[in-house]
């Protein structure tokens, strides 16, 4: 803009300049992703054939090899070593493995293979099996590649099944209670998908980490800082750790408690879906555990028994209650922001256990809601949905509401991420620069609005704190959309028919 105030002459006109402060545009938040965590196949299997000695050790081709056997989840069958002809080695009597650089089936480890003699006083005598110095053997392993227990992002569940294993079994067990379930993490991610979470970030448990609490631990500790996993799923399945036991059970819903409010205190707000494997024992009901946990990041589901198909064996099976909680995550990840999970369909269930079914009362239903258990009921249109969204604190409205808690997360991280990104942090505080920071405030409420993440804010202001002047401070109140849950229709019964006249009768002479 010409400076009309200057010696230098400017002709009569009309003169615009653009003066807006700067304006952010927030990237955006990802918030249809569910995070699942817990057993998968957990390993790659590999045969080779080496030549083995007394004398010295011969080192096998892959890392993190299961030296022993892993009881699960989930479980993972020792080493087998046969010769040539087929004749199978003993572990201890013929050969021994030898671990460096590492424990067993830990990512970086070397395994080595040694034969044994079947005379102490005579290294070079034949093993009990007659495995001789130089002989060669078939050595059938399981291995985990270095990168398979982080975190990874899918949206393709051939991927997902080619790396994790997959999901339902192929051939029916011989007992018609057996579970069919091959790889929970697989199954769980399916579920998710199918009910419309548009990725899954994977975490496989390590069976090398110890008892199952403590791997569900470990895995918690590689997603503590990433933003994408605002939805978790933690598959409490039975195995290793006990978790059909009143007192495990709360363990593992206190840790992943934990680990939520940990994680929102520190700006990754996320919710936790959990649910009870088929065997938990309902003697320490569920709604005792709502009522024992009472955290708005925190879901526990019911019923902890669904059937679902497996087309493989052409029959149903039953599978445990987070697959469920599954199947809840992956509805809400589906969902806008705004939107709970009261009164929406699940699929990838073909029903509940007769006995199941025939247990839920109104009165039954009503106790565990009550509680903050978020229930799945059938309806009379035979669909499985979502009876109230809830979370297992049930104070207030606020608490209760799993889409209110949701809202204040994905809030927080938009105004988070798009101040961060505004390019205002480190520059010089001038007179203009509380106005700098109200118009990019501004700008990402005005997109709240627009995503429908919230439905208005007031109340905008900013401005430079005096006990530490390198401090901009700025406050807003927003408004949430509340979750209509009731319909309050009277109505009554009108008898009055109308008017009514009585004619006299004229004698017909």
């Amino acid at each position: 803009m010409p400076d009309i105030s200057s010696s230098t002459y400017t002709p009569p006109g009309v003169y615009v300049s653009d003066e807006s402060t700067p304006a952010v545009t927030p990237r955006s938040v990802a918030t249809s992703t569910v995070t699942i965590i817990g057993p998968a196949l957990g390993y790659e299997t590999f045969s080779e054939v080496v030549s083995v000695f007394s004398a010295s050790s011969t080192a096998l081709a892959q890392q993190g090899i299961y030296a022993t056997a892993v009881t699960g989840p989930p479980a993972i069958a020792a080493p087998v070593v046969r010769n040539l002809a087929g004749l199978l080695m003993v572990y201890g009597d013929d050969y021994t493995f030898e671990v460096v650089a590492g424990s067993g089936s830990a990512s970086a480890a070397i395994t080595r293979i040694k034969r044994l003699s079947g005379d102490e006083d005579d290294l070079t005598a034949p093993s009990p099996n007659g495995l001789v110095d130089g002989a060669q053997v078939r050595v059938t392993y399981a291995f985990t590649n270095p990168s398979y227990y982080e975190p990874t992002l899918h949206e393709d569940y051939d991927q997902i099944v080619s790396m994790y294993g997959p999901a339902l079994v192929s051939t029916a067990p011989a007992s018609p209670t057996a579970s069919q379930v091959a790889s929970a993490l697989t199954l769980a991610a399916k579920i998710a998908l199918e009910n419309g979470a548009a990725s899954v970030l994977c975490v496989p448990t390590n069976p090398a980490a110890g008892d199952y609490r403590v791997q569900l631990g470990t895995a918690y500790k590689k997603i503590e800082v990433d933003y994408r996993a605002q939805i978790l799923v933690p598959l409490f399945v039975d195995g290793a750790y006990d978790t059909s036991t009143g007192a495990n059970m709360a363990n593992l819903l206190a840790d992943v408690k934990l680990h939520c409010e940990t994680a929102a205190a520190d700006g990754y707000g996320r919710i936790a879906f959990t649910g009870a494997p088929a065997n938990f024992d309902n003697v320490v009901g569920h709604d005792a555990m709502a009522i024992q946990q009472a955290s708005r990041r925190l879901v526990l589901v019911y019923p902890n028994r669904l059937l679902t198909f497996n087309s493989a064996v052409n029959a149903s099976t039953e599978i445990d209650g987070f697959y469920l909680a599954a199947a809840q995550a992956g509805r809400l990840a589906r969902n806008p922001v705004a939107r709970g999970l009261t009164r929406q369909s699940l699929t990838s269930f073909t029903g509940l256990p007769a006995t199941v079914a025939q247990a839920m009362t109104r009165t039954f239903r009503n106790n565990l809601s009550r509680a903050g258990v978020s229930v799945a009921e059938i309806t009379q249109a035979n669909q499985l949905v979502v009876r109230h969204g809830l979370s297992t604190n049930m104070q207030a409205v606020l608490t209760q509401e799993i889409s209110l808690t949701r809202v204040g997360d994905t809030l927080l991280q938009m105004v988070q991420t798009g101040m961060e990104n505004s390019g205002l942090i480190g520059e010089p505080i001038n007179a203009e620069m509380t106005t700098n920071v109200k118009s990019a405030l501004l700008g990402l409420l005005e997109q709240a609005v627009g995503d429908a993440v919230i439905v208005s804010y007031a109340n905008v202001l900013v401005r430079q704190l005096s006990a530490d002047p390198s401090i901009i401070e700025a406050t807003f109140s927003y408004k949430p959309a509340i979750p209509m849950n009731y319909i309050v229709v009277k109505f009554s019964v009108d008898l009055t028919t109308g008017d009514t006249t009585a004619e006299e009768q004229t004698a017909t002479p």
